[in-house]
C-alpha cells in the first residue's frame, strides 16, 4: 500500500507541472497581446496627435514654431507617446494639394497633412520576433 501512495505523489507533481507550464504560457500570452494591442493604440495616437500638430502650425500660422517641419512634427510626438520605445517608432509627415489649397509648398490652409507613424513591436514570448505596426492620420490644415 505504501509503495502505491508514492507513485501517485510522483503522479500528481507531473500533473502538476503539466498543467502549471500551460498556465503560464497563456497568461504570459494574453500579457504579451495586451501589450501589442496597448502599443498599436499608441501608434494610432502618435499619427493622430502628429497630423494635429501639423494641421494647427501650418504656413499661416502666426506663433513660435510655425510652420511645422517633419523634424518638430517627430520631436513632439516623441515628447507625448508613451511606453513605447522612441528608438523604434518612426514619423513621416507628407504634404499634399486639396481643394483650395494655394500654397505652392502644400503647407499653408486647405492643404492636406498626411502623418504615418510606424513601430517596431517585439513579443517577449516570441523569440525577439518583431511585427511593424503603422498607422497614418490625414487632415486638412487649417492655419
Amino acid at each position: 500500500m505504501a509503495a502505491l501512495r508514492g507513485g501517485q505523489r510522483g503522479q500528481v507533481i507531473v500533473e502538476f507541472t503539466l498543467a502549471a507550464t500551460a498556465l503560464f504560457v497563456l497568461m504570459f500570452g494574453i500579457i504579451d497581446f495586451s501589450r501589442a494591442l496597448f502599443a498599436y493604440d499608441q501608434v494610432t495616437s502618435a499619427a493622430r496627435i502628429g497630423s494635429r500638430y501639423a494641421i494647427v502650425h501650418g504656413t499661416a500660422c502666426t506663433v513660435t514654431g510655425c510652420p511645422a517641419t517633419s523634424a518638430s512634427i517627430q520631436t513632439y510626438v516623441l515628447t507625448k507617446v508613451t511606453g513605447l520605445d522612441p528608438t523604434q517608432l518612426s514619423i513621416k509627415t507628407t504634404y499634399s494639394t486639396a481643394p483650395g489649397c494655394t500654397d505652392v509648398t502644400f503647407e499653408g490652409p486647405l492643404c492636406t497633412a498626411t502623418v504615418t507613424a510606424t513601430y517596431g513591436f517585439k513579443f517577449v514570448l516570441g523569440y525577439n520576433r518583431a511585427i511593424n505596426m503603422s498607422s497614418t492620420s490625414q487632415m486638412i490644415i487649417s492655419q
